[in-house]
């Protein structure tokens, strides 16, 4: 009789040493899940670090598409984001200087604007938005003939 559970409880011992040994190995590999993978211990894929492109080299490729902007630094970038949070409810962009690209001779169609946001003189954001939203943005005063 004692054979009997003593070899019962080796036998619990040992699945129970296999069960938790599965498990902290599976821990310290990636967890693979339907939303996403998460790595543990910095042992992802290696992510490559964007290079900075400068205010310069926007307004130089501004000028090589011919392109048609309106410029927003300082007090006028803060009205700009004042009208856009109270009339349509938009974030803060949170960037030193804007550059919307109205018009260019190689994609803007005329029914969407680009963005580009620099911060601390590096391009931070990069987005598009319809042409009409961004005119019902602009006061007569916010608007300027640059470009």
């Amino acid at each position: 009789m004692w054979a009997k559970i003593s070899a019962g409880l080796v036998l619990a011992v040992v699945l129970l040493g296999f069960a938790g040994l599965k498990a902290t190995s599976s821990k310290f590999g990636p967890l693979v899940q339907p939303h996403g993978t998460t790595y543990y211990g910095g042992d992802g894929p290696k992510i490559a670090s964007v290079p900075c492109k400068s205010e310069s080299e926007i307004r130089s490729a501004i000028a090589r598409v011919h392109a048609q902007f309106d410029h927003y630094a300082g007090p006028r970038l803060q009205a700009f984001e004042q009208r856009a949070a109270h009339q349509k409810g938009l974030p803060p962009l949170r960037v030193d200087t804007l550059y919307v690209i109205t018009e260019d001779d190689q994609m803007r169609d005329g029914k969407t604007v680009l963005f580009i946001g620099l911060k601390s003189d590096c391009v931070s954001t990069v987005f598009s938005f319809p042409a009409r939203l961004y005119l019902e943005l602009m006061s007569p005063s916010a608007k300027s003939g640059e470009g």
